[in-house]
């Protein structure tokens, strides 16, 4: 019994004294080395989707909300054929809670705020960015905070060779129910800091297509009548104006636009008791001028300037005889200034 004890003691020292060398041996102060770890950083939390460029003219579409289709995560909602209102909500949040921003600054409707994407061409735009989120970068305002996903249009800004010193670009586009499209593009070097540029079009048609209406018995699901119809009152008119101005300081640019959108468009209605045409129409004249400035102070102090008046007018006129009648005139006035 008293060997056991013995050698029970002495496994006990022997254990103490290896746990107390082998603590001594963890407290004890290592040095390393430098350690150097390199990575790539990104400016943007989220990623963007982009169409920029060739990609964005070789796109098959009229407007901007065409080529948006080609975006994830993008639901687009158009209201009325070729010259219906064409509105997108990202994420299922809505048409509401989309901010669009035209050369960084952003189109409003107090009306009912929703921006129609279809008064915008493709044939004067450089880049279309998507952001499903906040869009990481300087010079933002609480409006754009306050958009749950983003969509920033830039047109062009004209670039010249050494020996040039203006581009023309005219195109016509034709296509069905009696679509019209003839566009002019001019951009101009007015000095070695200055170049201008004029951009504009017009848009027809009738709208005007064929379609199977049939009508059977509310009793006896019988086929009363099986027809193939023409759709009415589905016609657009169109004119797009723009000009612009842009210049270069040292250590930053400037750009002064002005802008103009003039429509007249039907709303064709539901065919319902055999009701073939509908007496709505819209007229829309859209105007802004905006201006914006952006210096360099080195290469950690920056500073933009941008400002914008903005006149919308819509006309919304209904003489269907078999509801009430309506002559309504919306007028929207707006003056934004961001530093």
């Amino acid at each position: 019994m008293k060997q056991r004890l013995a050698i029970m003691f002495l496994c006990m020292a022997v254990f103490t004294g290896y746990a107390q060398k082998h603590v001594s041996r963890l407290d004890s102060v290592q040095r390393l080395n430098e350690v150097v770890v390199l990575g790539n950083s990104q400016r943007s939390v989220i990623p963007s989707q982009q169409l920029k460029g060739e990609e964005l003219q070789r796109l098959n579409s009229l407007s901007v909300a065409d080529a948006l289709r080609f975006f994830a995560g993008v639901q687009l909602k158009d209201y009325g054929g070729v010259g219906g209102i064409k509105t997108v909500n990202i994420r299922s949040m809505g048409t509401n809670h989309v901010g669009v921003f035209y050369d960084g600054i952003q189109l409003s409707n107090a009306q009912n705020g929703q921006v129609d994407l279809g008064m915008f061409s493709l044939d004067n735009m450089q880049a279309i960015s998507l952001y499903n989120g906040q869009k990481s970068q300087i010079f933002q305002s609480a409006k754009d905070f306050n958009s749950a996903g983003s969509i920033y249009m830039w047109t062009r800004r004209p670039v010249f060779a050494d020996s040039t010193s203006y581009h023309l670009k005219a195109t016509l586009k034709t296509g069905s129910f009696d679509l019209v499209n003839p566009a002019l593009l001019i951009e101009l070097r007015l000095s070695d800091k200055v170049s201008a540029s004029f951009s504009g079009e017009w848009l027809s048609s009738s709208g005007k297509y064929k379609f199977r209406y049939r009508r059977k018995a509310v009793m006896t699901d019988e086929i009363m009548y099986d027809t193939t119809a023409v759709r009415q009152n589905g016609d657009v008119r169109a004119t797009r104006m723009e000009g612009a101005l842009f210049g270069t300081i040292s250590g930053g640019e400037w750009m002064l636009k002005a802008y103009n959108y003039t429509s007249e468009r039907g709303v064709p209605g539901a065919i319902v008791n055999n009701v073939w045409r509908r007496g709505e129409r819209i007229w829309d004249n859209n105007s802004f001028v905006q201006g914006s400035i952006q210096k360099d102070f080195g290469s950690r102090y920056h500073t933009r300037l941008m400002a914008k008046y903005a006149y919308y007018l819509t006309k919304y006129v209904n003489k269907d005889t078999t509801v009430m009648m309506i002559d309504n005139v919306y007028r929207q006035k707006e003056l934004y200034v961001l530093s």
